[in-house]
């Protein structure tokens, strides 16, 4: 998409009318992937086509996205270039936990846009040669779970390559959401699907987990929600 973007618009008003056409643009894909093999891509935007999209193509069509992928480099510029006032889904691709962890904090565009409008969001954690602490990603899950007052989707798992897990053994952090319907996330153990299932979702309807490990566990599921596990053992990630 941000080839076509950057290759096709300004060139004759015909062109700009087949490429800014609302049936295309209402889900706006601004990553541009470079993959050197299944485990090592590249998501970035060169500067020069940021530019020209933030300059000249955004505040055309800035009112008819309804969905937006952004990655972690152009993430800021294209939130604060303009606002997007149907926009109700975001896509947060390849981004790292501490990166993550500081936009949630500490930007305030981000965090409004988060709180007030955003009811679908999908978090695309950054893959790691080693993996990431498991308990950072669960404050991170909490945090994004303050924020969305709206949320009802969150899909926080990871699209290609080594799977981050969270784990809430450990975390002090309590959250809750009177909103989510619909969770996808990836989890250490079983234990931290139980963790989920305490109620402090109460409308949660759906919810789709892949964990690491099922062992002993120390609860039991209260039948309010239909659950599919997805079992990644040990051996798996070994071969990957």
């Amino acid at each position: 998409m941000v080839d076509v973007l950057c290759s096709f618009v300004n060139i004759t008003q015909r062109f700009n009318q087949l490429v800014f056409d609302p049936f295309y643009i209402r889900k706006l894909n601004l990553i541009s992937m470079k993959m050197k093999s299944y485990f090592d891509r590249i998501y970035s935007i060169d500067n020069q086509s940021l530019d020209k999209i933030c300059t000249n193509i955004l505040p055309q069509i800035y009112d008819k996205i309804n969905e937006l992928i952004v990655e972690q480099y152009s993430m800021e510029r294209i939130l604060h270039t303009i606002n997007y006032p149907p926009l109700y889904s975001l896509t947060l691709m390849n981004f790292p936990e501490e990166l993550l962890f500081n936009y949630l904090t500490n930007d305030t565009i981000l965090r409004k846009l988060l709180a007030e409008k955003i009811t679908c969001l999908q978090i695309d954690v950054m893959d790691y040669p080693t993996l990431p602490v498991p308990e950072t990603l669960s404050v991170v899950f909490a945090l994004i779970i303050f924020l969305c007052k709206r949320l009802n989707k969150l899909d926080f798992s990871q699209s290609y390559g080594r799977a981050t897990y969270c784990t809430f053994d450990l975390s002090s952090t309590n959250f809750k959401s009177s909103t989510l319907t619909v969770l996808k996330i990836y989890v250490k153990t079983f234990d931290d699907c139980l963790y989920l299932l305490d109620g402090r979702f109460i409308f949660l309807s759906t919810l789709i987990i892949t964990t690491r490990t099922i062992q002993e566990t120390s609860g039991t599921i209260d039948n309010m929600v239909s659950i599919i596990i997805n079992c990644c053992t040990s051996r798996r990630r070994q071969s990957i």
